[in-house]
């Protein structure tokens, strides 16, 4: 059509995590603790969130999906890109501990971790926590909430929306997991089609 030019942005594509209609919100913001996101980073919706309810803070719980099975001997983890670990992160699987050391990104479909000891046979679809100590046993941080919608990171302070109940929703599609201590502690307020 002569003289026309339709300059209209394309219509960006909305995943469904979870039911939206058993979503609730917990009631006002939540100042978000970005300590090393780098300004301009996006946290997506339904990330797995530990606020402190009295002070109205939050922070991201940091879990990984490892990818591909890892032997009993194996320091190199393949795991699902996007992940918030970082060189220095201790990670763990309950029983055991381990630091990454490095994180190759340059692969299609996956990230692949170095870590500094063995966690013993991890099978695909396990989710290793970011520990509180070197011996993996306990996460740093649990989930009790989730992020209510993606977040850009700023300069200043974060102030966000969070999910405190949610049901059917679809793990495969959750860009960041939900480990099974955070499972726990959500239950009977989120409910996983697993």
């Amino acid at each position: 059509m002569a003289g026309f030019k339709y300059d209209i942005p394309p219509k960006q594509e909305q995943v469904e995590r979870y039911d939206v209609s058993t979503g609730i919100r917990r009631r006002g913001p939540f100042v978000l603790d970005v300590t090393g996101f780098p300004e301009g980073k996006h946290i997506p919706s339904f990330t797995p969130i530990a606020a402190d309810l009295k002070a109205r803070t939050a922070k991201v719980v940091v879990n990984v999906l490892v990818k591909e099975k890892v032997e009993a001997a194996g320091t190199k983890v393949k795991i699902a890109k996007n992940s918030f670990a970082k060189v220095g992160t201790i990670l763990g699987n309950g029983t055991k501990g381990a630091t990454v050391n490095a994180i190759d990104k340059s692969k299609d479909g996956y990230d692949e971790l170095t870590i500094s000891a063995a966690l013993g046979v991890v099978e695909a679809g396990s989710v290793l926590f970011e520990a509180d100590k070197a011996d993996g046993k306990d996460p740093k941080n649990v989930a009790n909430s989730a992020l209510y919608e993606k977040h850009l990171v700023t300069d200043g302070i974060n102030n966000v929306a969070l999910l405190r109940a949610a049901g059917e929703i679809e793990p495969e599609k959750l860009v960041t997991p939900f480990s099974e201590r955070d499972k726990a502690n959500l239950m009977g307020w989120f409910q996983f089609n697993e």
